[in-house]
């Protein structure tokens, strides 16, 4: 590993969550940086969903601080207002808006609960590489609980920690680890654009999530196999089952008394220093129960506050310097694969 804070997870041809669906209305407009570039998110009161850059082209007003009207926004400096595409619709005391005077426009797509916005050249912007939730955001069998963190850490190192079930029972001992978790090894297959990983840990004590929401009365096969897609959403199966039941030849979501999970987790770089982490975690039990919906978003996040805490002071380690550099173990296969990948994506070698 020559470096930890890697940038080349900050690839401008991709899509990345920059919202929830919720937070983009006509009323009031959404300052959101991504990669460096300050954006402004709204509704039109038509209902479209809009990213435009958060500049007015006249004298750079952020367009956050502006006024949704029909058909667009409106900036509050000098009234100039602007259409979805970023077209200059209006300049008070003239008679048209100028052709030259744009902002730019960023591709959108809302789908199954997320805003991801395309960064890099529109033309490449292909609405089918949005990843797909769809089983999970449309089935009636799947339950959400929801979160989002703004984690004072590069990309690279939250991704890393989400490519490694190493640290599950040293970060997370109390929540979502388990001593016993260490004794297992994680599987790991490379994908075209990213990486498959399975890890289960057979005949173990529960967790202490999933014993206090699933009551186990003895011991159970537990299980984390993710999907993780470039640059950094990773698309997660976990649960576990009472011992003996099979759960590892039955697919997910089928599993005799079993309690399972799927998580998106979509990592997107403010910049070098911060990144906005959105989280879905749907469950298959207690579909009827607002208290578990609770309780797993509580659970979810304090585990993810044990893992912000760690990479927070990881950066900052980093950014201070040292004169140890850092070396790989057996666990970090997965993550080093996605650095890789992004690599040759970053120098071209990817499509």
């Amino acid at each position: 590993m020559k470096s930890l804070a890697s940038n080349d997870f900050l690839i401008r041809d991709a899509w990345y969550v920059v919202a929830w669906p919720h937070e983009l209305t006509a009323d009031r407009p959404l300052a959101r940086t991504v990669l460096g570039e300050d954006l402004v998110l709204f509704r039109t009161p038509e209902g479209q969903a809009v990213a435009l850059e958060d500049r007015c082209a006249h004298r750079l007003a952020p367009l956050s601080r502006g006024r949704i009207e029909s058909g667009g926004i409106r900036c509050l400096y000098h009234g100039v207002k602007f259409a979805p595409s970023g077209q200059c619709l209006e300049i008070p005391a003239q008679p048209q808006g100028h052709p030259n005077m744009c902002v730019r426009h960023y591709p959108l797509v809302e789908r199954d609960g997320f805003i991801h916005v395309w960064m890099g050249d529109p033309g490449k912007a292909d609405a089918e590489r949005v990843i797909d939730a769809s089983p999970w955001a449309s089935s009636p069998h799947w339950k959400p609980s929801r979160g989002y963190l703004h984690v004072k850490a590069h990309v690279s190192l939250i991704a890393d920690n989400l490519l490694d079930f190493g640290h599950l029972p040293f970060v997370h001992p109390n929540t979502v680890g388990a001593a016993q978790q260490a004794d297992f090894a994680t599987e790991v297959r490379p994908l075209a654009e990213g990486v498959q990983t399975d890890r289960w840990y057979i005949d173990v004590p529960a967790s202490a999530f999933h014993q206090s929401v699933g009551h186990f009365k003895g011991r159970v096969d537990a299980w984390h196999c993710f999907r993780w897609h470039l640059p950094a959403i990773m698309s997660l199966n976990s649960g576990s089952a009472p011992t003996g039941t099979g759960a590892r030849e039955k697919p997910h979501g089928s599993r005799e008394g079993a309690i399972e999970f799927h998580h998106i987790a979509a990592l997107t770089p403010q910049d070098e220093d911060h990144t906005h982490y959105f989280w879905v975690h749907w469950r298959n039990f207690a579909l009827d129960e607002p208290a578990m919906t609770d309780t797993v978003h509580r659970n979810i996040m304090a585990a993810f506050s044990e893992d912000q805490a760690m990479v927070e002071a990881q950066h900052a380690a980093i950014r201070r310097g040292a004169q140890t550099v850092p070396k790989a173990i057996m666990a970090d296969r997965a993550l080093s694969l996605v650095r890789s990948q992004l690599a040759r994506r970053a120098q071209g070698s990817v499509a």
